[in-house]
C-alpha cells in the first residue's frame, strides 16, 4: 500500500527555488552544471535523484499548463462567474497575486475587476488614523442593522449591530469586526463604511 509523503517544513519547493535549481542544472551561459546533490540542498530535500527529477518534471508541466491557459485567456473579457469568484476570493482575504495564479489572469486584470466593481481595496500599509477612501459607488449615508459592510478604519469586513444618530457626526454604528485578526466590536461613522450590497446583487456571497 502506498504511503503519503509527510511534508518537511525545511523543504523549499516554491517557484523561486525551483527556477533556481533548473538554472543550476541547465545553465544557458555555457557554465558547468551544478550537481544533483547541490540541487537537492537548495530545495532542502534529502539526496534523491529520482524525487528531484520528478519535482522538476511536475514543475515544468505546471508552468507549461499555466502559460497555455494564460495565452488562451489573453484578450478575453471576464465571464460573470469569474467576476463573482474574483471578488468573493478577495473579500475572503485572498491576495491579488494568489487570485491571479488561480484564475490564470494577470494581476492588473484582477485589480481592474475590483476597481470597476467598487470593491474596497485593502491597503498594503494600513493606517488606523488615515483610513482609505471608500469607492464612490459603495458610499452610503445610512446602513441597516445586521448588514455586512467593509470598515475602512479597521480594514475588515464587519457586521452592523446597532446604530445611533449624533447631531454632530450623523449616524454612528457599533460594528463587529469579522476578520480573524480582530473579532471584536468597535464604533465608527457611516462615511468610514462601504456598502457591499452592490456586490451581493452581482451574485457575490457576502
Amino acid at each position: 500500500m502506498a504511503t503519503r509523503r509527510v511534508k518537511n517544513e525545511d523543504e523549499r519547493l516554491d517557484d523561486a527555488h525551483m527556477e533556481r535549481v533548473i538554472a543550476m542544472l541547465e545553465p544557458k551561459d555555457g557554465t558547468k552544471a551544478a550537481t544533483k546533490k547541490d540541487a537537492c540542498q537548495v530545495l532542502g530535500i534529502s539526496y534523491n535523484v529520482t524525487r528531484l527529477a520528478t519535482l522538476i518534471e511536475k514543475y515544468k508541466e505546471r508552468q507549461a499548463y499555466e502559460t497555455k491557459r494564460r495565452g488562451e485567456l489573453r484578450g478575453k473579457p471576464a465571464t460573470p462567474e469569474e467576476i463573482v469568484y474574483i471578488i468573493g476570493e478577495y473579500l475572503e482575504g485572498a491576495t491579488v497575486d494568489s487570485i491571479s495564479n488561480s484564475t490564470f489572469r494577470p494581476s492588473g486584470f484582477i485589480k481592474r475587476i475590483l476597481e470597476d466593481n467598487a470593491v474596497p481595496i485593502r491597503q498594503s500599509s494600513h493606517d488606523y488614523f488615515k483610513p482609505a477612501l471608500i469607492p464612490e459607488d459603495a458610499c452610503r449615508l445610512r446602513f441597516s442593522v445586521g448588514e455586512i459592510v467593509y470598515s475602512a478604519r479597521y480594514d475588515s469586513i464587519a457586521r452592523i449591530d446597532a446604530e445611533t444618530n449624533d447631531p454632530r457626526y450623523g449616524w454612528i454604528y457599533r460594528i463587529y469586526l469579522i476578520a480573524d485578526k480582530l473579532c471584536m466590536s468597535a464604533y465608527t461613522e457611516a462615511y468610514e463604511l462601504a456598502s457591499l450590497e452592490h456586490l451581493r446583487k452581482l451574485g457575490v456571497r457576502v
